[in-house]
């Protein structure tokens, strides 16, 4: 950055360059010398205080920059399901950017809503009281406690021990029927009736045999039969066939055997049949049925029982745990029987008094904690959905779908709000405020200069290596220009402004340092005079005289007493 501070630095070390230059050079006393005698060339190293404008400025680079830029990410991680947008796009204030995936937030938040019309329901039902329905059931309960309660203390009856006991013996006598076995009596008769079905089974097995017997030589006569039968119709059909013999052929004696073999043939079929007609085995097994089912008698007479025995012991001793409850004392149960009747009667009281003001406060705190649940769950799916929070460019997008999101997502830039940030130096700052005009032009068009104006001075410096500087914002308006944001800007900025004063240049005044004094050197034909002047603004090229001169007077440029032609 250049200042006034440097631009006086570089101004006094071309003063001494040319001081000492003077002074070493033989061509600066010739022409020295020659101004005396000269006019033309003494006029070269005068000047003329004369009345004009003179304006103070700082120069700064910087950058363009937004106002207003957003560095975006999600507020919770997630995998991203969807980006909307790339580099370069233009968006509106609340444009969809990028997604989260959404399913297990919407079950979440589906599930929240759930809970809450849950617990509101519950809320109503106790700030409603009772129903008619609640009520019934609770007498009912209190009805159902008192009677069991009377049972109990009532004890059994004399009828319930005398069915009790009777059970007892039935099962116990079961049980050792089981366990004594079959009598001798009854392995005999089981025994018998086996033998004797096995019997009737033998008798119709060879009925049943002779029988099949028949049918076989039915067969075999039915097959003769058949041969012969074909035979005959042979000789028959070629007799017949036969052009010299077919006229007496139905009077032949072959004739006759057909028609004899056709009767045998009808005569062995008609007994086939017959025997097969005759054939009848439901005797046979009806026989079987009773020798099997014999068989299963002896066997379960033989065979020891155990399912029926554990069955019967079963039995048992329920019929036994039965009589046993009727006879043991019911201390302890009709002591359960009244806590479990006072507890049924408690419930109706407080059912019939409406709920407790705890209770229905509960509720209340249960339904709200339920509605921050489903703001909660609600806020996380909306977080879920990456929005522009203002108009711009999107100048970065960071993340990609099926990546985990857990940083920087998508940068985006107002475009309609750059404007230029210098660094300027302390020395000038404190002739910089807001309002103050510019001159601006940018890197890509170094010839192009827009008019600019402060609008933010930053309170704060920022301390560098050398120099202090501070930020200053400025407006600008590019117009139609392809700006972007991040160019370098280069600025004058207009400090100060004076109309209307004694200017002289800069080369005409000496300062003495130590006295904090500045004079000219008047020159008045060939007299040259020393003058204390008081000076003001001050540009690359000329200084303000407020004090010392008049407009119109001669002014020595550069000048050093002992080497000036006209003496003092």
């Amino acid at each position: 950055m250049r200042s006034s501070r440097s631009k006086r630095h570089i101004i006094w070390i071309v003063v001494a360059v040319l001081a000492l230059a003077t002074l070493v050079t033989t061509g600066g006393l010739v022409a020295r010398q020659r101004a005396r005698t000269d006019p033309q060339l003494a006029n070269s190293d005068l000047a003329t205080a004369f009345i004009g404008e003179l304006s103070a400025e700082a120069s700064a680079s910087g950058q363009l920059l937004p106002r207003r830029e957003a560095a975006l990410s999600f507020s919770s991680p997630g995998k991203v399901e969807q980006v909307d947008v790339q580099v370069g796009d233009t968006v509106e204030a609340g444009t969809a950017l990028a997604h989260l995936e959404r399913a297990a937030l919407e079950r979440a938040l589906s599930n929240a809503q759930q809970t809450l019309a849950i617990r509101e329901a519950n809320l109503r039902e106790l700030q409603a009281g009772p129903s008619d329905e609640d009520v019934a059931a609770a007498k009912a309960a209190v009805d159902s406690a008192r009677t069991q309660l009377e049972d109990l203390q009532a004890g059994a009856s004399k009828e319930d021990l005398t069915a009790a006991q009777a059970a007892v013996t039935s099962a116990q006598a079961q049980l050792d029927d089981m366990l004594a076995g079959p009598s001798p009596e009854e392995l005999a008769r089981a025994k018998t009736a086996l033998v004797g079905a096995q019997a009737s089974l033998q008798v119709e097995k060879k009925r049943l045999a002779a029988q099949d017997a028949q049918i076989t030589v039915a067969r075999q006569q039915l097959d003769v039969a058949t041969i012969q039968l074909e035979d005959a119709r042979y000789f028959y059909e070629a007799l017949k066939n036969d052009w010299q013999h077919k006229d007496y052929a139905d009077y032949s004696p072959e004739a006759q055997a057909y028609k004899d073999a056709q009767a045998a043939y009808d005569v062995a079929l008609a007994r086939y049949n017959l025997s097969l007609a005759n054939i009848n085995d439901t005797a046979y097994r009806n026989a079987q049925a009773q020798a099997a089912q014999a068989q299963v008698n002896l066997d379960a007479l033989t065979q020891p029982k155990t399912v029926e025995i554990a069955a019967a012991r079963e039995q048992l001793a329920q019929a036994q745990l039965a009589l046993a409850q009727l006879t043991e004392d019911k201390t302890a149960q009709i002591a359960s029987a009244r806590s479990q009747l006072a507890q049924a009667e408690a419930n109706l009281s407080d059912l019939l008094q409406g709920p407790a003001t705890e209770q229905v406060a509960i509720a209340e705190a249960q339904v709200e904690q339920a509605r921050i649940s489903v703001a909660d769950a609600q806020a996380r799916l909306d977080d879920a959905t990456l929005v522009a929070p203002f108009s711009g460019v999107v100048t970065g997008v960071d993340v990609a779908v099926g990546e985990w999101a857990t940083g920087l997502a998508v940068e985006l830039v107002d475009t309609s709000s750059l404007e230029v940030v210098l660094d300027v130096d302390e020395v000038d700052i404190g002739q910089v405020a807001v309002g103050t005009e510019t001159l601006v032009s940018l890197e890509p068009w170094p010839d192009t200069q827009f008019q600019g104006e402060v609008v933010a001075v930053a309170p704060r410096g920022s301390a560098g290596s050398e120099v202090v500087t501070y930020q200053v914002h400025i407006r600008l308006s590019p117009g139609d220009l392809p700006v972007r944001t991040g160019m370098t800007a280069n600025a004058q900025l207009i400090t100060a402004q004076h109309d209307q004063v004694l200017l002289v240049p800069n080369r005409a005044i000496t300062a003495d340092r130590q006295a904090g004094k500045y004079y000219v050197y008047r020159v008045d034909g060939d007299a040259v005079t020393k003058v204390e002047v008081t000076i003001g603004l001050r540009d690359d090229s000329y200084t303000e005289i407020r004090s010392g001169l008049s407009e119109g007077d001669k002014v020595a440029l550069n000048y050093e007493e002992s080497s000036f032609p006209f003496g003092p």
